[in-house]
């Protein structure tokens, strides 16, 4: 199993609100249709949170990296993003 979590901080809490709504109801459904195992969202702020996504591998992790890149690429435009991944032993 690998775990890729992206830390998220948006400049204002309305931001942060659409980007959430963006991410809920667009881009985590896509990515678990495209093999993503599972996403969670744990909010730390009114303006940031982590998402927390979980795929069978590294290599499947990437590939819908690849899917999502362009509009990725978007949000980063007034949001800070910084992901980190790790693979795990659990399966």
């Amino acid at each position: 199993m690998y775990v890729r979590v992206a830390e998220i901080t948006s400049q204002s809490s309305l931001q942060f609100k659409m980007l959430m709504a963006f991410i809920e109801n667009e881009f985590l459904p896509r990515n678990i249709k495209a093999g993503q195992l599972s996403g969670e969202i744990f909010r730390t702020s009114d303006n940031s949170c982590f998402v927390i996504s979980r795929f069978t591998s590294k290599t499947e992790a990437n590939k819908i990296m690849s899917i999502m890149k362009t509009e990725l690429e978007e949000m980063k435009g007034s949001n800070k993003i910084r992901t980190m991944g790790k693979e795990t032993g659990r399966q």
